[in-house]
């Protein structure tokens, strides 16, 4: 893999060039999108250099920018892609579960499916493709830094609801939960790119969820 600044700069106004005079499509951008997100999903942000994108999409670096924009604007692209197509919205599933606890086996059990798809990265690219970014990418890790501040809030809501119904016997406890299986799910997903089998991370669900009892209404 290679260095992208140097590439990114010499590309720069020939895609302004382009987009000023516009440019017929000649490639399905979904599909280039998905192309993007799956090498972005395996090798992280820093490991995927302009030349494997363009090259994977078959498409040439001035096409990728006037398309896409930038590394970064592609990536970001690409998370979105993601978000709306291998998984869903964590507000949905832990909204179907009846009581508290309910609702976050659901969503345990649904996010683990999404960490061992068959032909497809493993764990969540969510967690993985900017880890151990670099200082000048620090940018593009705090992104997704908020989009895992924002599943936990959700996570957090639908708990408090379960305080509210007498379930978890303080706001505090239901912190102590959300932060408890916040980090079981980051866990699992290093797990699954280690090599862990669903049926392994199942059992580790199950395992989690035996613990509900001393976390939301034991001492804190």
């Amino acid at each position: 893999m290679m260095n992208d600044s140097k590439q990114e700069n010499q590309h720069a106004n020939s895609a302004d060039s382009i987009k000023k005079r516009g440019r017929p499509k000649c490639f399905n951008e979904q599909q280039a999108l998905e192309k993007a997100m799956m090498l972005f999903w395996q090798f992280g942000y820093e490991g995927t250099s302009i030349s494997d994108l363009t090259q994977a999409l078959n498409i040439t670096a001035p096409s990728l920018y006037g398309t896409f924009g930038d590394k970064a604007a592609l990536f970001e692209k690409c998370i979105e892609y993601y978000s709306e197509h291998e998984v869903q919205p964590a507000e949905k599933i832990l909204q179907a579960g009846q009581t508290a606890k309910i609702a976050m086996e659901l969503y345990l059990y649904d996010s683990i499916q999404h960490l061992v798809q068959t032909n497809k990265p493993k764990g969540c690219m969510v967690v993985v493709a900017t880890m151990n970014c670099s200082q000048q990418n620090q940018t593009v890790q705090e992104q997704l830094k908020q989009r895992r501040a924002y599943t936990k809030t959700k996570i957090m809501e639908r708990l408090a609801i379960g305080v509210h119904n007498a379930e978890i016997e303080s706001l505090a406890h239901a912190e102590q939960l959300t932060d408890f299986y916040m980090t079981l799910l980051q866990g699992m997903t290093i797990q699954a790119r280690d090599g862990m089998a669903l049926t392994q991370l199942q059992r580790m669900v199950s395992n989690a969820m035996q613990a509900w009892g001393a976390l939301a209404q034991g001492p804190i």
